[in-house]
């Protein structure tokens, strides 16, 4: 059987921890209204399932499909302000599950628009709900670039333009887009913002990459944290795969491998991520 290394820490994160017990709380709270997330509330599919099914909440990505008097929960990668005020217009009870770190770069982007900065997100697309909501802070200020298209962007005012980021990009990936820019640009501003359980979570897979060069990263494909993880893995000079639940492993993968890493994302529920650790265990014993 082959040696399965956990990589610590994994798992579920502050922020999405936290998502989870408002949620529940809130079920608890307000058991005779109508309640709705607004947009997932995490991403990863079986939570959202098992939220779903057990608290009675349902999904909806529009405040329109609100009851009025209803009570909606803010997802944990935060929203732009307009949806607040959606909510408020609707007499909505809004219990806000936004990562407070999430809502650490909104207050940044608010407080740099007033000193007329034009800012620049590096996020992993465009459309990522956290890219979203930090974007819709001021429209006209910021503008979301990729960390591929970076490289072939233009900045016009690189004195007077602040570079952030979103909270989960891959450390590796970002480094060398930071060192880019600041070579290209000495006078721009770069202030990063990614959080530090994904820092934390990436250096130890790093390390473990470095050494093992076999990972395997669970979490959902529409998570930008678990994504991140496989990215630094491959960076490492690691062999790395990413797969939502213990379906999606592949018993090819694993031929002549002895040491092998596991991390998962930090939406990744911890029943998920031991199904796959003992599949793995299961298809290395034959």
């Amino acid at each position: 059987m082959a040696n399965i290394i956990l990589a610590q820490p994994h798992g579920f994160c502050f922020g999405i921890t936290r998502a989870i017990k408002l949620a529940q709380d809130t079920a608890k709270k307000y058991s005779n209204k109508p309640i709705y997330f607004f947009g997932e509330l995490v991403h990863n599919q079986h939570v959202v399932d098992w939220l779903e099914n057990n608290l009675n909440i349902k999904t909806v990505y529009l405040i329109d499909d609100i009851p009025h008097n209803s009570v909606v929960i803010i997802r944990a990668h935060g929203v732009a302000p307009e949806i607040y005020q959606q909510a408020k217009d609707r007499q909505l009870i809004i219990i806000d599950a936004s990562c407070p770190l999430v809502l650490k770069s909104h207050q940044t982007v608010r407080q740099l628009v007033k000193q007329n900065k034009d800012i620049i997100l590096l996020c992993n697309k465009i459309d990522h709900d956290e890219t979203v909501g930090i974007v819709g802070e001021a429209p006209k200020s910021i503008t979301p670039v990729t960390l591929t298209q970076i490289f072939d962007y233009q900045i016009k005012d690189p004195k007077n333009t602040i570079v952030l980021t979103q909270t989960t990009l891959s450390t590796t990936e970002t480094q060398k887009a930071f060192d880019f820019l600041k070579n290209k640009y000495p006078q721009l501003t770069i202030l990063p913002h990614i959080c530090q359980a994904t820092t934390e979570r990436q250096q130890a897979i790093i390390k473990l990459a470095k050494k093992h060069h076999f990972v395997i990263i669970v979490g959902a494909p529409t998570s930008a944290n678990s994504n991140s993880l496989r990215s630094v893995a491959e960076s490492a000079g690691a062999i790395s795969y990413i797969v939502d639940n213990v379906s999606e492993l592949n018993p090819e993968w694993f031929t002549n491998q002895e040491n092998i890493v596991i991390s998962s994302g930090a939406s990744t529920p911890q029943d998920i991520l031991d199904e796959v650790i003992q599949k793995i265990a299961e298809i290395t014993r034959r």
